[in-house]
């Protein structure tokens, strides 16, 4: 009798904890309301015109996704949007750190990394610490990638690529070909790398270096190397200036009459401010890059008119870069169904697939393999394809090439 009668107690009670358990579950399985993913990007300092770019890019790859209701995730059976905050680091790689140590706090679960390699080599530590995937252009540099760091991905092109190309170039072009070359060097890491590799690339392609002058980052006046260059007979050109100093360089180049036939600068002609700045002067002017807005890719015609449309002009070849990485980072959200960190970074790992800068995937360092690189020119305040790397070739629709054209001299321009 007393069992009766505390049977309808026990299965309420039953009943009640059944309840709260799979309260507890479907608490536990809940959607988060966002994705939370961070970018360190350089929006002030020497860095910030391209830190820029890259800011529009995301913005516009996040309002593409969320504009779907965002990325799939498998875990919770639903699209969840993208929460981006965009963070500064003034283009200074202790700044880097701080704010990458923010975002962790924040919660983002990635981060879409900014463009420099004072910020990439800086800020990458913060994010194997962390194990929070950085992914983005990073830096032309590839000592990054050879310091064991699991949770690094770079879309951009890297020295030991890029370097060789402006040479496999010129020995493409009938003869007579310029063959004594002039090497201005910035003491920086990405730019020692290069030199590293256009020394041996210039004596198997039968080319002399003529003259061969390092300066410190924040030099202004170039016109002892120049003059140098010049006295040497100097016909091509290499260099590698940051950005404020490519304007600069060319126009003392103007000045002192030196004008070799073939000038190719590693990074500062990457920014649509190059050309404005120079006006004419900054016509055959070359520079290697890793996405052009020439490109056929898919998705390239909405990047041109989604930045268009935002900023009244084409996007620069970083802009591209950025965008990819993003295109790759939400797809690996997607494949590894849930937001663990560890799953995220081991499906960007594992890509494979179409972007507007053509296809992607990386080796076990972090870098892309068989990437499409190309060789611009400026001309007539535009910036053409005159060169595909070997894997580039295998796209020509895609990849639309141009001839390239000697520099002459500036009083006949």
């Amino acid at each position: 009798m007393k069992m009766k009668k505390y049977l309808p107690i026990l299965a309420v009670s039953l009943l009640c904890s059944i309840w709260f358990v799979l309260g507890l579950e479907t608490a536990a399985q809940s959607p988060p309301k966002t994705i939370k993913v961070s970018a360190v990007l350089s929006l002030t300092g020497g860095m910030a015109d391209q830190g820029v770019q890259l800011k529009q890019a995301y913005e516009i790859l996040v309002e593409k996704i969320n504009g779907s209701g965002g990325v799939y995730v498998k875990e919770y059976g639903k699209k969840i949007p993208i929460e981006l905050k965009i963070m500064d680091d003034e283009s200074s790689g202790q700044k880097t750190q701080t704010q990458l140590e923010v975002a962790n706090s924040w919660g983002a679960v990635t981060n879409l990394g900014g463009l420099g390699c004072s910020s990439f080599e800086m800020g990458t530590p913060i994010c194997q610490k962390n194990k929070m995937t950085w992914i983005g252009p990073g830096c032309g540099g590839y000592t990054p990638h050879q310091q064991g760091n699991q949770w690094l991905f770079s879309t951009f092109h890297k020295t030991p690529y890029f370097s060789p190309m402006v040479f496999d170039m010129i020995l493409e072009e009938p003869e007579p070909r310029p063959k004594r070359v002039a090497i201005f060097e910035i003491n920086q890491l990405d730019a020692q790398e290069s030199v590293s590799y256009w020394l041996p690339a210039a004596k198997k392609g039968g080319f002399d270096v003529v003259f061969h002058q390092k300066y410190p980052a924040g030099t202004k006046d170039f016109s002892a190397m120049i003059t140098g260059a010049k006295a040497a007979g100097a016909e091509i050109l290499l260099a590698y200036p940051v950005p404020p100093e490519g304007p600069a360089m060319v126009k003392q180049m103007k000045e002192l009459d030196f004008s070799p036939k073939l000038t190719f600068f590693v990074r500062s002609p990457e920014g649509s401010n190059f050309g404005p700045s120079l006006g004419p002067m900054a016509d055959y002017v070359t520079l290697p890059v890793a996405w052009s807005d020439k490109y056929r890719f898919p998705e390239v015609d909405y990047v041109n008119a989604k930045f268009k449309e935002k900023t009244g002009k084409g996007p620069d070849p970083v802009a591209g870069n950025a965008y990819a990485a993003g295109q790759v980072l939400f797809a690996a959200i997607e494949k590894a169904g849930n937001l663990d960190r560890t799953a995220i970074r081991d499906a960007v790992k594992g890509t494979n697939m179409m972007t507007v800068s053509g296809p992607i995937k990386f080796s076990d360092l972090g870098d892309t393999v068989d990437k499409v690189l190309v060789i611009l020119q400026w001309m007539g305040g535009d910036r053409k394809i005159v060169y595909a790397n070997k894997f580039g070739k295998k796209f020509s629709k895609e990849v639309p090439v141009t001839q390239l054209k000697w520099q002459p001299k500036w009083s006949e321009r």
